[in-house]
């Protein structure tokens, strides 16, 4: 069944076009394999014992530009060019990245002013912004197949 409001929400997405979906879809799905990443290596590091450790915990804080750099290109592309189409894929694309900076800074707070009290609050934002990294990336294919 057709609803006027399910027409409208169709030619909205069709109003977007083919190259910023896909750009929408590729960076949340590059930023959501690296959230996966992330999780292997932070499981490495704290399984691993001595230089190897170490190793795993400089791999997982670069890795974290990663999910930070393409979240931060679809939250923009979504703000700029998807917000009248999908309101809510746009918001949910800004408080990934957001998400994500707050991850990134407490694991700064851990692991370069050896704040170890924040590991609490990194491990919470880990979960966060896996959820909303699926999230984003299932509506995304949604909205690229739209």
């Amino acid at each position: 069944m057709t609803t006027a409001a399910s027409t409208a929400r169709t030619a909205d997405r069709t109003a977007v076009s083919r190259g910023v979906r896909s750009t929408f879809a590729i960076a949340t799905g590059i930023a959501t394999l690296f959230v996966f990443v992330q999780f292997f290596t932070s499981s490495e590091f704290i399984r691993v014992k001595g230089d190897g450790a170490e190793t795993w915990q400089e791999v997982h804080g670069f890795t974290a530009y990663g999910v930070l750099v393409p979240a931060l290109v679809a939250a923009i592309v979504a703000l700029v060019r998807l917000r009248s189409a999908a309101p809510v894929l746009t918001w949910i694309s800004v408080a990934f990245f957001v998400a994500a900076v707050g991850q990134w800074g407490s694991g700064h707070l851990i692991s370069t002013l050896g704040m170890d009290g924040w590991t609490a609050f990194h491990i919470f934002f880990s979960s966060v912004v896996l959820a909303l990294a699926v999230w984003a990336s299932v509506r995304s294919a949604i909205l690229r197949r739209g």
